[in-house]
């Protein structure tokens, strides 16, 4: 989580913590002074995430990615603890919201090629900085990408 935390650009304002889990991310983003919509696609999830955040300001969504934030609504969007063939499929379902984004912090479980592959497409993103980094004995990757230009 640390890495992910030190990857959030300096000023960053707001943000959607997708598939959020406990809340642990999302409670030390608002620490931070940043807005965030959590995120979790499961009912079960979704209420301990609700009871976890509840106290701290967290914007607690039902919904499968980015589905339930609307373009527009946030300025950057994390996604960690899936792999990169859900991040993929989760940001090409939101084109219109993607496209608004000025930031994306992602850290892929596997398969990170896939990810960065795509990100090498024609996105309307470039890929600014990847961060090594192990936790619980895994190494990781963690993307920083922009928008192009």
């Amino acid at each position: 989580m640390r890495a992910i935390l030190a990857t959030v650009p300096v000023g960053a304002r707001s943000v959607a913590d997708v598939g959020a889990g406990d809340g642990q991310l999302s409670r030390a983003l608002v620490e931070r002074g940043l807005r965030v919509i959590a995120v979790e696609r499961g009912a079960g999830p979704y209420q301990r995430l609700c009871r976890a955040v509840a106290a701290r300001g967290v914007d607690c969504r039902l919904g499968l990615g980015l589905d339930p934030v609307r373009p527009g609504e946030v300025e950057g969007v994390i996604m960690a603890g899936m792999g990169a063939g859900t991040m993929v499929s989760t940001l090409e379902r939101a084109l219109a919201l993607r496209h608004r984004l000025s930031w994306m912090v992602l850290q892929p479980q596997q398969a990170d090629h896939v990810l960065e592959t795509w990100l090498n497409g024609q996105t309307g993103h470039r890929l600014r900085r990847v961060t090594l980094t192990t936790e619980g004995g895994r190494a990781y990757k963690v993307l920083l990408v922009g928008a192009a230009g």
